[in-house]
């Protein structure tokens, strides 16, 4: 059946070499269980590859809405402990950029799990399926969420509930989430993928809305907090340097009060709209099919190098 020397491989203890086109050779004996086994695996991979949903990415570009500022130069050595007490950064390189914030608050399971809380995106992020776009409505899967009775099903591993919590559902979230910095021009790029392209471009859209906001309540409770504390000090101080002094800190804070109040891209400013995706980016069907077909060929050429070594050394038992 093979060309083997035993003689020669049994005394001098050469192990068979077993080459691509004996490995061919085995392969074209078989040829018609090949035959069924790749027929078989392109019908299955296209099965599969056919079930398996449409995902859609959109992408906004944002640019920083805050310029930065130069210190107050001889104020800040005069009052720092008291701007620092009042809450007021009065360096422009201490303090924390803010487009650096917004990016941490985008990545922080907090944030994100206020988002799906106020935006009730809990089941669409978790049991989601499919996307129906005839009627534009999820399709979910029933081994997770029951949508007759509108209950938790999920089989959960403990400390973990049938209902996701949200912390959870953050997680996921973040992950269907992509945000890049560009560190020279310090543009922003936000992207998310999903089973919605509609939805997609909606929940984009709005995690920036809610960025913003989120930053904007910050600096405005800061500010209030820090102008109640310089008018009591403006107050109870005499000294006219000093009142002068404070009377510049109060300025400042009033105008981050104003801008907070007035700006509605207070943090990020969108440059390129979240689009309306209408062609998906994922799966690859093709690709699914050709890469199962690829690994089961190789499969079959594994086969067939065990079938010739195990054909190779019954051979040199019974010589």
């Amino acid at each position: 059946m093979y060309k083997v020397d035993v003689k020669a491989t049994a005394q001098n203890k050469i192990p068979l070499q077993i080459g691509f086109s004996e490995i061919l050779g085995e392969l074209w004996r078989l040829k018609w269980y090949v035959v069924i086994v790749m027929f078989f695996t392109a019908a299955a991979s296209v099965y599969f590859a056919l079930q398996m949903p449409n995902i859609y990415r959109t992408t906004v570009v944002l640019a920083p809405a805050t310029e930065k500022k130069a210190g107050l130069g001889g104020l800040g050595s005069q009052l720092g402990g008291l701007a620092s007490l009042a809450g007021v950064n009065l360096s422009a390189s201490g303090g924390i950029d803010k487009t650096d914030l917004a990016i941490e608050l985008l990545k922080s399971r907090r944030f994100l799990s206020q988002f799906i809380t106020e935006y009730k995106l809990l089941i669409p992020i978790m049991a989601a399926k499919n996307w129906d776009l005839t009627s534009g409505t999820f399709i979910y899967d029933e081994d997770i969420y029951d949508t007759k009775n509108k209950l938790w099903v999920r089989a959960a591993i403990p400390p973990r509930k049938p209902e996701p919590s949200f912390e959870e559902a953050a997680v996921e979230l973040s992950g269907l989430m992509d945000i890049s910095k560009d560190k020279i021009t310090g543009m922003v790029k936000v992207s998310i993928e999903h089973l919605s392209p509609e939805l997609v471009q909606l929940w984009t859209q709005q995690l920036i809305i809610a960025v913003n906001n989120d930053i904007r309540q910050r600096d405005i409770l800061e500010a209030q907090s820090s102008l109640k504390y310089l008018s009591e000090q403006l107050q109870d101080t005499k000294v006219a340097e000093i009142r002068n002094s404070l009377a510049q800190l109060i300025e400042e804070q009033t105008k981050t009060l104003m801008m907070a109040n007035i700006r509605e891209e207070y943090v990020l400013k969108v440059v390129d709209p979240a689009f309306l995706p209408e062609e998906k980016v994922k799966p690859r069907r093709s690709m699914v099919v050709l890469v199962s077909m690829f690994s089961m060929g190789l499969l079959l050429m594994m086969v067939g190098y065990v079938r010739i070594l195990l054909a190779g050394r019954a051979e040199l038992k019974g010589s």
